[in-house]
């Protein structure tokens, strides 16, 4: 069993360089980044303490990898690999400190089966999310650390990794609370109230997010106003009573739907065991932060749900999966057998493969704009009919479909303004240059062009006239299909 040790050891360090290589270099076959990376970037540019719907950290950062590296989208791509890769090595160290080190090992890689690691990295490519799924294991790791061992130094860590996490999301509450309440139900817990390590920590976390505290009461809780909204557009997804359990069940299958693959692997490996499961004691500490760490903020997440029925993402409990390996492994115990650990293994790599070679096929026969947009030719099109339209005018502010501004305004030689948020408000928009100056708003449906402009230009009392024009996405593999866009030129006022 040592040598088997020794070799899982290195096929964990060989694990993670490819993990991070094959999910890093797989969405080159897309022809621009995901939306929600673009996004990103874009909010990073702004250099300011909040977006329209998060806070700034993983815009900031975004935004100075890829100008750092020349604008690769390869960055962007790496970046949310090496944070998905940093989560991993705390939840090794986050297992270590619950089980042995082979299933610590194990549990990380177990992780591969569950598509929030693999599939949603090659969509999303990078978005506050990825922050989560590195912050959060670090937080849990460092938090138990804290409580063991009341060391100062690591006080101080908690605390920047708080303060970093928050500014990166605010769901960064749903492992916060959980914890919170660790420290009032345990013995363990409610000694650090005597210690100032504690207030150490909460101090420096509050110095980290205080610029951006001051910048939404300066901005009426702007970003808040997306969750707001998000909500009024699901509250009639049920129409009955009913809704207030229905959203929140559906939630909790999402999230069951996410690790089944996981749970599978793990009880059918146990068919190679004679030995029968042990239930672990669910009344010590250690099982009492594991559930307020690893269960308690997944049903959290839910409570939106109870209160108004609104229907929840699935994707908004994504990030709070990290512990399920560990979970399996802690409360339902059995030995491993050299013959057990193969065949998780064995599923780790194929569930991998599988899913790389899908996407690989996927990626190069696709048609879908929202993968092979051909920027230029698209920022070409309408750069061209602006400057015809406008008397020679060079494109200043976009508006309209965020699938097509996004990619105009990052792709484009000439910085171009997005008009795009929520509630028809933009802290960053010099509302009387913009009279001045005029814009362009786009859209792929006709249908909705008259929102896109109220929400792009809410001064206008004439709607300016609402024109159409072609586009045609190739696959790699050359096909190629048209799609049907949409076009209004906001003229200026003083015209």
């Amino acid at each position: 069993m040592e040598k088997l040790k020794f070799r899982l050891n290195k096929v964990f360090i060989i694990f993670l360089l490819l993990h991070i290589l094959i999910w890093s270099c797989l969405p080159l076959l897309r022809e621009i980044l995901p939306i929600d990376a673009m996004e990103c970037i874009y909010w990073g540019g702004l250099h300011d303490f909040g977006t329209n719907k998060h806070p700034p950290m993983a815009g900031w950062i975004a935004y100075y990898v890829y100008n750092l590296f020349g604008k690769s989208d390869y960055s962007i791509y790496l970046l949310g690999q090496i944070c998905i890769a940093f989560g991993y090595v705390y939840i090794y160290k986050l297992g270590r400190i619950f089980l042995d080190e082979t299933k610590s090992l194990i549990s990380v890689m177990l992780l591969e089966t569950c598509f929030v690691y693999t599939y949603m990295g090659i969509y999303d490519g990078f978005n506050p999310n990825f922050m989560l799924l590195s912050l959060l294991p670090f937080l849990s790791y460092y938090f138990y650390i804290c409580m063991k061992n009341n060391r100062i130094k690591d006080w101080l860590i908690l605390g920047l990794g708080f303060g970093v996490s928050f500014l990166s999301k605010y769901q960064t509450l749903m492992l916060f609370v959980p914890m919170l309440l660790y420290l009032f139900i345990t013995k363990t817990g409610r000694e650090q109230f005597r210690r100032k390590g504690l207030y150490i920590a909460a101090i420096i976390s509050f110095v980290c997010v205080l610029p951006h505290i001051i910048w939404l009461f300066n901005h009426e809780f702007f970003s808040l106003d997306y969750f707001s909204l998000s909500e009024d557009r699901y509250l009639t997804f049920y129409n009955s009573w009913i809704k207030y359990l229905q959203a929140p069940f559906l939630f909790l299958i999402n999230q069951f739907a996410a690790i089944i693959g996981m749970i599978f692997v793990y009880f059918t490996a146990k068919l190679f065991v004679n030995k029968p499961i042990k239930f672990n004691n669910i009344n010590s500490d250690d099982s009492i932060y594991l559930i307020c760490v690893g269960i308690l903020p997944v049903f959290l997440q839910t409570l939106p749900g109870f209160i108004n029925g609104a229907y929840m993402i699935p994707q908004w409990g994504y990030t709070l999966l990290f512990m399920a390996p560990i979970l399996l492994f802690y409360y339902f115990q059995f030995d491993l057998s050299e013959r057990a650990i193969k065949y998780m293994l064995s599923w780790v790599l194929a569930a991998a493969l599988i899913t790389a070679v899908v996407l690989g096929i996927v990626f190069t026969t696709e048609r879908n704009f929202a993968n092979r947009l051909p920027i230029q030719q698209v920022t070409k099109t309408l750069t061209d009919i602006y400057s015809k339209e406008t008397g020679g005018k060079s494109m200043k502010y976009i508006g309209g479909f965020i699938e097509l501004s996004i990619p105009i305004s990052l792709y484009n030689n000439d910085y171009v303004v997005i008009l795009n948020t929520y509630n028809h408000k933009n802290p960053w928009i010099d509302m009387n240059d913009l009279k001045k100056t005029g814009s362009i708003v786009i859209g792929r449906d006709y249908d909705f062009m008259d929102g896109y402009i109220k929400a792009s230009a809410p001064y206008l009392k004439q709607k300016p006239k609402i024109k159409p024009f072609k586009l045609t996405v190739k696959s790699i593999v050359g096909k190629e299909r048209d799609y049907e866009m949409h076009y209004a030129i906001v003229p200026a006022l003083n015209n």
